[in-house]
C-alpha cells in the first residue's frame, strides 16, 4: 500500500473515532443544561445559542496560526494536538455544574481543538493531486459518520446512563483515536529553518494561498457554514416543540445521525465525481437543489414530513465542503497547504459565529420553525460566488492553455 493512502486510512478512522467522541454529547446540550436546572424557555434559547457559537471565534483566531505551525513543524503534531486537546475538554464537559463551566469548556474546545482542518491538511499534504478529491471527501465521510454514529448512540446512552457519561466515552474514544495517530501515522517534518523567518512565512503564505479563485470558493463556504449551522443548534428545541422533551434524545439523535449519514454518502458520492467532472459545476448544482428541496422546511408542521426534506437537503450539500476543499488545494502550492485548511477553519469558525446569533434572533423573535427557513436563503446567496468562481475558473483554464501552447 501506498504511503498516502496509508494516511489516508488511518487519519479516517482516527477521525471517525474523534467525531463519534464529539457526536455523544454535543448535539444534547440543550437538554444538558435543562437537566442542569435551566427551565426558562428564552433563557434556554439565548443559551443553546452561547454554547453553540463560543467555540467558534477562539477557532477562527487561531485557526491561521495552527495551519501556519504545521507547515512549519508537520501536519501530524498539529493533529495530535487537536486530539489530545479534545480528549481533555470533552471530560471537562462531563463534569460540568453549570451552563457557565460548560460554556468555559466549549472556549477552551474552539481555542486548542480543530481535529477536522488538522486532518485535511494532513492528508492533503500527502495525496496526488489527480487523486485529491477522492482523498478529501473519502475523509469527510469520517466526520459524518462520526456523527451519525456519535449522535445516535449518544442519544441511547444518555437516555440509559446520563449525559455526562456521554461526555466521558467520548474523551475516551477520543483517547483511543489519539493512540493510534501516534503509533500508525508516520510524516517526513517539515525544515523549520527552511521555512524562514515567522513574517517571511507567514506573509508569502497569505500571498500564495489567497488568490482571486480561492478568496470566491472561502465566501460560499462561508455561507454554506452559515446555512447548516444556524439551524443544527435549534433541531432538539424544535424536537421537543413538536413532541416533548421525554424521549426527544433519542430522536433527535437518530435525526442527527441520519443527517451525518447522508452527507457521509454525499461526499463520498461528490468526492469521486470531483476527480472526473466539472467540480464547479457539481458545487453550483448541490447548492441550487439543496435550495429547492430545504424551501419546504418552512411549511410543514409534521415531524415525519420534517425529516424527510432535512435529510434530503443534507444529502444535497453534504459533499459540497470536500468539493470547496479540493478546489482550494488544486490551487494552493502543497508548502503552505496547511495555511490554507487553517484559513478554511477560520472561514467555518465566521460562519459558526455569526450563526447561532441569527438563530437566536430568528428563533425568539418568530418562532424555532423559522430558523430552517436560513437553510435555503444561505445556500441561494451561496450561488453568487459560485457562479463567478466558475467564471474566474474558467479564464484559469483559458490562461493555462495559452501559456501552454506558447511554450510548446
Amino acid at each position: 500500500m501506498s504511503a498516502w493512502k496509508r494516511t489516508l486510512y488511518v487519519v479516517w478512522f482516527t477521525q471517525l473515532l474523534s467525531l463519534m467522541g464529539f457526536g455523544f454529547g454535543l448535539p444534547f446540550l440543550p437538554y444538558y443544561i435543562q437537566e442542569m436546572g435551566m427551565s426558562d424557555p428564552q433563557q434556554l434559547k439565548v443559551w443553546t445559542g452561547l454554547l453553540s457559537a463560543a467555540p467558534a471565534i477562539p477557532m477562527g483566531l487561531m485557526a491561521p496560526i495552527w495551519g501556519m505551525l504545521a507547515d512549519r513543524y508537520g501536519r501530524k503534531l498539529m493533529l495530535m494536538r487537536a486530539m489530545g486537546a479534545a480528549v481533555l475538554v470533552l471530560f471537562g464537559m462531563g463534569l460540568a455544574q453549570t451552563p457557565m463551566q460548560l460554556l468555559v469548556m466549549r472556549f477552551c474546545q474552539g481555542l486548542f481543538t480543530g481535529t477536522i482542518s488538522s486532518a485535511n491538511a494532513l492528508v492533503a499534504s500527502q495525496t496526488p493531486d489527480r487523486r485529491m478529491s477522492m482523498a478529501l471527501g473519502l475523509l469527510s465521510s469520517s466526520t459524518f459518520i462520526g456523527f451519525s454514529l456519535g449522535p445516535a448512540a449518544g442519544g441511547l446512552l444518555a437516555h440509559a446512563v446520563g449525559y455526562r457519561a456521554s461526555f466521558m466515552m467520548g474523551s475516551a474514544l477520543m483517547l483511543l483515536g489519539l493512540l493510534l495517530l501516534i503509533t500508525l501515522v508516520r510524516e517526513a517534518k517539515p525544515d523549520p529553518q527552511a521555512a524562514g523567518s515567522w513574517r517571511s512565512m507567514s506573509l508569502g503564505s497569505f500571498k500564495q494561498v489567497l488568490n482571486p479563485l480561492v478568496l470566491l470558493l472561502l465566501v460560499v463556504l462561508f455561507c454554506l457554514r452559515i446555512s447548516r449551522s444556524a439551524v443544527a443548534p435549534y433541531l432538539p428545541l424544535y424536537v421537543q416543540e413538536l413532541r416533548g422533551i421525554e424521549g426527544s434524545a433519542a430522536v433527535v439523535g437518530m435525526i442527527t445521525g441520519l443527517g451525518a449519514l447522508a452527507s457521509a454518502t454525499s461526499g463520498l458520492v461528490l468526492g469521486r465525481l470531483g476527480d472526473k467532472r466539472d467540480r464547479l459545476r457539481l458545487l453550483r448544482l448541490c447548492l441550487l437543489f439543496g435550495a429547492l428541496i430545504s424551501l419546504p422546511l418552512l411549511f410543514i408542521q409534521g415531524l415525519g414530513g420534517f425529516s424527510i426534506f432535512y435529510l434530503s437537503a443534507l444529502l444535497l450539500i453534504g459533499g459540497v465542503e470536500p468539493v470547496i476543499s479540493s478546489l482550494t488545494t488544486r490551487h494552493t502550492p502543497a508548502a503552505v497547504r496547511g495555511t490554507l485548511f487553517g484559513l478554511q477553519g477560520m472561514v467555518s469558525s465566521a460562519g459558526w459565529v455569526v450563526s447561532p446569533a441569527i438563530g437566536s434572533v430568528v428563533a425568539i423573535q418568530l418562532s424555532t420553525r423559522y430558523v430552517f427557513a436560513l437553510l435555503p436563503i444561505m445556500l441561494i446567496l451561496a450561488l453568487i460566488p459560485a457562479w463567478r468562481a466558475t467564471k474566474r475558473g474558467r479564464a484559469l483554464a483559458t490562461q493555462k492553455e495559452v501559456l501552454q501552447g506558447s511554450s510548446s
